[in-house]
């Protein structure tokens, strides 16, 4: 596969081409990340310069490479060969991203080696539309044995305003997707939490799932369930969501769902659907060094020599590491065990058919 990655610490468009050293003028694939503030810009002049070329993009809170982390920087990728691509959106996401699902059969019609493909989908965030935008996606994937794999755009953390990007038009209300098989072989996939069950499970017993509020477990109040189990009060309990989220546990696998807020002094919102009669556990935070390492050798026996990754790393995971002056080593060390990849940090990750939080996901291209 030949790619190149370039940034701009001045979001300037032609300073991140310069970067990646782009010579050709009609790549397959271009991938980019920034802030808010210049995306519109980017995104119109990337689809002027490159009208034959699938350009797909996020706002972030950071943009990750093998040269670090950045933040207000725009970074993008560039695929010039390696691979086959198609892309379209879904607009209506939070409502009905469903009643353009040809749109998907159509651009899914042509792809037949799972293993070697995935279809990368950027989410609008804040709009509860993650878990509508992968019904839709795997209602023609799941068949054809395609894997999702993605995350929800991002911001500064104030989940002010996010926005993607598709052929140069923005959006905060639509998907963008691109199926993508790798040419030259598998694409394998990670999950990595770095949160533990703790010894509190429960059952989900009462539910909005469409506002993604949980009213009761165990037949109790939730926000009374909580703070019982982390031994503190309602009102008190605020101050422990960021560090305590909730797993939702499905066969043998748990998915990280952040909290949100205690609804009305008793009721439970989240950033991801807790379903009626779901089996949840909560968590509490891990020894996230160490886990990041057991990731990164698993990667690094799987495939010794990756031609690309893709990360999402959540925005939830990627402030508690820039707090604690761990984030450019973080990017650092992603680097050094899969080489050439490029990440961004948004309000959620998307894997296969579940939407989820606090977590990090690799795409990594044989």
């Amino acid at each position: 596969m030949n790619c190149k990655i370039g940034k701009s610490n001045k979001r300037q468009l032609e300073e991140a081409i310069k970067d990646a050293g782009l010579v050709s003028e009609h790549p397959h694939l271009i991938l980019f990340f920034s802030g808010i503030d210049e995306f519109e810009k980017n995104a119109a002049e990337l689809a002027a310069r490159y009208p034959n070329t699938i350009t797909m993009g996020a706002t972030t809170f950071a943009a990750f490479s093998n040269k670090g982390a950045f933040k207000d920087t725009l970074m993008l990728l560039v695929i010039e060969d390696g691979i086959r691509c198609e892309a379209n959106i879904l607009e209506d996401a939070d409502k009905y991203p469903l009643k353009h699902v040809e749109r998907v059969k159509k651009a899914a019609s042509s792809f037949n080696k799972p293993e070697n493909s995935i279809c990368l989908e950027f989410s609008s965030a804040l709009i509860s539309c993650e878990e509508l935008v992968l019904s839709t996606l795997n209602s023609v994937f799941a068949e054809k044995g395609i894997r999702v794999f993605g995350g929800s755009s991002g911001d500064r953390g104030r989940a002010e305003k996010t926005m993607i990007a598709f052929q140069g038009q923005v959006y905060q209300n639509a998907c963008a997707f691109v199926l993508i098989e790798n040419l030259g072989g598998k694409i394998r996939l990670y999950r990595e939490n770095i949160y533990k069950p703790t010894e509190h499970y429960f059952k989900s017993t009462k539910v909005d799932v469409r506002t993604r509020t949980v009213y009761e477990y165990n037949h109790k109040p939730a926000a009374k369930v909580m703070a019982e189990a982390l031994g503190t009060t309602i009102a008190e309990l605020p101050k422990y969501l960021d560090s305590y989220p909730m797993g939702r546990i499905i066969g043998n696998e748990m998915f990280i769902v952040a909290n949100n807020c205690v609804v009305n002094g008793s009721a439970m919102q989240y950033h991801a659907r807790i379903y009626n009669n779901s089996q949840v556990v909560l968590l509490e935070p891990d020894d996230y060094r160490n886990v990041i390492h057991a990731t990164l050798e698993k990667v690094k026996s799987d495939c010794k020599n990756p031609s690309l990754t893709l990360m999402v790393n959540c925005l939830a995971r990627s402030m508690l590491f820039e707090g604690n002056g761990y984030l450019n080593e973080f990017a650092a060390n992603v680097g050094s065990t899969v080489g050439n990849y490029i990440g961004f940090a948004g309000y959620g990750e998307q894997l296969k058919e579940q939407h989820f939080n606090q977590t990090m996901v690799l795409a990594v291209f044989e």
